[in-house]
């Protein structure tokens, strides 16, 4: 059984695939630092405001964007590890990209608060003190642009 923690990292990527903005606020922490492997501009983003230009970068720049998660892994502190790959395809290139990513979530109060990334998954796990992944069915949702 997943925590309210776990739940807030899962949906966060629902709401990426979904191109669901609203949702994905309601997931962050009003302070949150993001950053994104997708992000062209290579930046944090800060606050509901950051979370907002995250999503028209992304639109801007790719035609098609969406995560695939793989799995999750809770740590004792609260903190929740995810292993994805983002695929995405270039708006103006058409160029097709599928890099894996993990990522580790701080939550505060049961929202999404910062993330750090992590190229190798294992990395992520040892981060966290988890020893394996957890995994659940995928979902049949339709993906984002």
């Amino acid at each position: 059984m997943e925590t309210d923690n776990q739940d807030a990292v899962r949906g966060f990527a629902d709401a990426i695939n979904r191109d669901d903005l609203d949702t994905a606020l309601a997931l962050c922490h009003p302070e949150i630092e993001f950053v994104s492997m997708l992000a062209v501009t290579g930046r944090a983003y800060i606050g509901h405001q950051g979370i907002r230009e995250y999503f028209e970068d992304v639109r801007g720049a790719w035609d098609e964007w969406r995560v695939e998660v793989h799995g999750v892994a809770p740590a004792p502190d609260g903190r929740v590890a995810i292993a994805m790959t983002m695929h995405a395809r270039g708006r103006e290139s058409g160029a097709a990209l599928s890099e894996p990513a993990s990522h580790v979530w701080t939550v505060r109060d049961g929202r999404l608060r910062r993330n750090e990334h992590y190229r190798e998954p294992e990395e992520a796990l040892r981060a966290v003190g988890a020893s394996a992944w957890q995994t659940r069915a995928p979902s049949k949702e339709k993906s984002g642009p």
